[in-house]
């Protein structure tokens, strides 16, 4: 095996592609890949990295819950619009798709067309002085379309995006 010595964010595009989620907050959505677990027990926990120049973050600096909605590449197109807008600019949940969906705990709506939603209470912030803020959230509720698969969901890293690959190993 060769390697060569590269610059640090050729280390970030040797990773391997991050969930891409829609993140809901009151009836603002955020197209985000910079989302992963925090924490199993005591509760089941995730965090989501967050621009502070969006709406979302402004958002969130008041509110008290978010939405995580796993999105299909079949919905590609509403993923990629979401992206594109504003939510300063536009109110996203004025077209036919996506869909809102009132959660079953929390205040902030979810997507409807989305076969996964987690429900989440706000519980922490991690200001950092780069790109993104992290925000920590206890999962309250789950809703999950019983024909989902975890195959289903889109990765998406460095202008890709990917459907999850085979298990090639599989451990116990």
């Amino acid at each position: 095996m060769t390697k060569t010595e590269k610059e640090p964010v050729a280390g970030l595009a040797a990773l391997p592609g991050f969930p891409l989620v829609l993140v809901t907050v009151k009836q603002n959505i955020l197209t985000a890949a910079a989302f992963s677990f925090f924490s199993f027990q005591p509760t089941p926990a995730v965090m989501v990295g967050i621009r502070p120049a969006t709406y979302t973050f402004e958002l969130l600096q008041h509110a008290k819950d978010f939405g995580i909605n796993i999105p299909t590449p079949d919905q590609l197109d509403i993923v990629r619009w979401v992206g594109s807008v504003s939510g300063r600019e536009e109110e996203k949940f004025n077209r036919e798709e996506p869909t809102p969906m009132e959660g079953a705990v929390i205040e902030s709506v979810l997507i409807q067309e989305c076969p996964v939603n987690l429900e989440c209470k706000l519980v922490h912030q991690v200001q950092y002085t780069g790109s993104h803020h992290w925000f920590i959230g206890n999962i309250v509720a789950v809703h999950v379309d019983e024909e989902y698969q975890r195959d289903d969901a889109i990765m998406y890293w460095f202008g890709e995006y990917r459907r999850v690959g085979e298990i090639f190993y599989k451990g116990r």
